[in-house]
C-alpha cells in the first residue's frame, strides 16, 4: 500500500510538467530512439513587417538525430504566463502517442487516443479512474475530465495544427502538393481602434489586388462589425439580418463580384449561427449576386431545419465549419444540409482528420472546401494533405499573399500557378525569428 502511494503523485507529477515525458529515459534506450523528441522551441518574429508576421508562432521540434520540424499558427490565446506550460504539455501527449503519422484532436467533451489507447489509456486509468467509454470501434474514448489539466481553451485548434505539420515534417512526408488557394478577407476594417464597414470602393480595391497576385477565388467574411450591430440591436444568435443590412452587404459582394469578373470565384461566409429564414434570405441574395458558395455555420440540433431550408433556394451551400467530429458532418450530409464541405481543419483536429473528412465527402459525391487558420508552414501542411483528391475545391486561410512574398519569413516563398499552391517543402529563414526553448530532455547522465 505505501508503494502505491508514493508511485501515483510521482506520475501525477511527471504528467504536468512542461516537459516532454520521454526526458527521463535512461541514455541508453534514448540512443537507441534517434527518432525521439527531445527539444521543444517556440519562435517568434524578431521585426514583423506585416499583421500576419506579428501574430505567426513557430514550433519546432528536434529529434536526437538533430532533425527539425516546423510547424506554425497565428494566434495562440492563451495568457503569457501559461502558454510555454501549455505547448510543452500537449506536445508531450503526442509524443506519448509514439504514432507521429496518426495525430488527431477530438471534439471538446470527449479525448480519443486511437492507436496510442495503450499508452494514455492506462495513464487515465492508473492516475485518473478515468472509464473508457466502449463499443466505438478501435478507439478507446475518455472523457475530458479523466485528462485533469489537459487544456481545451482558445487557439487550441491552431496549435494542433503545428504540431502537426512539425511532425510530418519529421516523418519525410514532404511529397509534392497542388491545391487552389481562397484567401480569406473580412467586409470590415478598423479604423483608430473601431471597426467599420469597408466601402464598396475599398472592397473592389482588395479583391483586384488579389487576382493581380493571381488568385482565382475569395472569400468574403460578414463577421466583426455586422456581429456588434446585430448584438447593439438586441439580437442574439441565431441571427436574422434585416433588409438594410443585406442591402450593406450587397453592394459590398456586388464590389467584389465587380473586381472579381468571370475569372474569380467570390464565396460568402457568415462566420455567424444564422436562423434558418435569415440563412434563406442571405442565400437569395448570395444567388442573385451570382456568388459561387455560401457559407453557414448551424447549430447540430438545427440540422432537421436547415435542411428543410435547403429547399427553398438553390444557391450552393457550404457547412460544417463549426463541426468538431466526424459524425456531426456524417448527420448533416444525411439531412442534406449543403452541397460543400466546409471544415476547419485545426478544429477537427488537424490534417488526418481533415482527410477523413474529405474521404466522406467523396463518398457522398460532395466537394470539400476547407480552412485552416495558421501560417505557412500549417497552410502547406493541411495543402499537402488533400492534394490530388478530385473532391477539393479550395483550401481557404488568411494573410496568403503574406507567404509569396520574397522578403517574408520564408526562405523560398510559397509558389502559386494558376491560382493554385505548388511546392514540395517550405523551410523558414530563422535569422529572422527570436528563438524561446520550452523543453529539453535530458542528454547526458547526472553525476552522481
Amino acid at each position: 500500500m505505501k508503494k502505491t502511494r508514493t508511485r501515483w503523485p510521482i506520475q501525477l507529477v511527471i504528467m504536468v510538467l512542461p516537459a516532454l515525458s520521454i526526458l527521463n529515459l535512461p541514455e541508453a534506450l534514448a540512443e537507441s530512439k534517434p527518432d525521439e523528441i527531445v527539444a521543444m522551441d517556440l519562435l517568434t518574429v524578431k521585426e514583423p513587417g506585416s499583421q500576419a508576421e506579428s501574430r505567426l508562432r513557430v514550433i519546432r521540434l528536434t529529434t536526437r538525430s538533430g532533425a527539425k520540424g516546423y510547424g506554425d499558427y497565428l494566434d495562440f490565446g492563451l495568457p503569457a504566463l501559461n502558454a510555454e506550460e501549455t505547448l510543452a504539455r500537449l506536445v508531450n501527449r503526442y509524443a506519448e502517442q509514439d504514432h507521429k503519422k496518426d495525430i488527431f484532436l477530438t471534439d471538446p467533451s470527449m479525448r480519443a487516443v486511437g492507436v496510442g489507447h495503450t499508452v494514455m489509456g492506462q495513464t487515465a486509468e492508473q492516475l485518473l479512474h478515468a472509464q473508457p467509454v466502449t463499443g466505438l470501434g478501435k478507439n478507446a474514448l475518455f472523457h475530458r475530465e479523466g485528462f485533469g489539466p489537459m487544456w481545451q481553451g482558445p487557439g487550441k485548434s491552431a496549435l494542433v495544427i503545428a504540431l502537426q505539420a512539425a511532425l510530418l515534417d519529421l516523418t519525410e512526408e514532404s511529397g509534392p502538393c497542388r491545391v487552389r488557394l481562397c484567401p480569406s478577407i473580412t467586409i470590415d476594417q478598423e479604423v483608430n481602434g473601431k471597426r467599420r464597414l469597408s466601402t464598396p470602393d475599398e472592397m473592389q480595391q482588395t479583391v483586384a489586388s488579389l487576382k493581380e497576385a493571381g488568385f482565382t477565388a475569395v472569400r468574403l467574411e460578414l463577421a466583426g462589425v455586422l456581429e456588434d450591430e446585430m448584438k447593439a440591436r438586441g439580437e442574439c444568435a441565431p441571427y436574422r439580418y434585416p433588409q438594410e443590412v443585406l442591402g450593406r452587404i450587397d453592394r459590398l459582394v456586388l464590389a467584389s463580384k465587380k473586381a472579381a469578373g468571370a475569372e474569380m470565384d467570390v464565396i460568402v461566409a457568415a462566420n455567424m449561427n444564422l436562423s434558418t429564414d435569415g440563412m434563406s434570405f442571405l442565400a437569395l441574395h448570395c444567388q442573385r449576386n451570382e456568388v459561387t458558395l455560401l457559407e453557414n455555420p448551424m447549430a447540430l440540433r438545427h440540422l432537421p431545419e436547415q435542411g428543410e431550408t435547403r429547399k427553398e433556394f438553390i444557391q450552393p451551400l457550404g457547412f460544417g465549419g463549426d463541426y468538431h467530429v466526424l459524425e456531426d458532418f456524417a448527420q448533416g450530409i444525411k439531412q442534406q444540409i449543403g452541397t460543400v464541405l466546409v471544415p476547419n481543419a485545426g478544429r477537427i483536429g488537424g490534417v488526418t482528420m481533415l482527410a477523413r473528412t474529405a474521404d466522406l465527402a467523396k463518398d457522398a459525391k460532395l466537394k470539400v472546401a476547407p480552412a485552416v487558420q495558421g501560417g505557412p508552414l500549417s497552410l502547406l501542411a493541411v495543402a499537402r494533405s488533400l492534394s490530388g483528391r478530385d473532391e477539393v475545391l479550395w483550401v481557404t486561410s488568411p494573410y496568403q499573399d503574406e507567404w509569396l512574398k520574397t522578403d517574408g519569413v520564408l526562405k523560398i516563398p510559397l509558389r502559386m500557378t494558376q491560382g493554385s499552391l505548388v511546392a514540395e517543402s517550405c523551410e523558414i529563414d530563422e535569422t529572422k525569428f527570436q528563438v524561446r526553448r520550452i523543453a529539453q530532455a535530458e542528454t547526458t547522465t547526472k553525476e552522481k
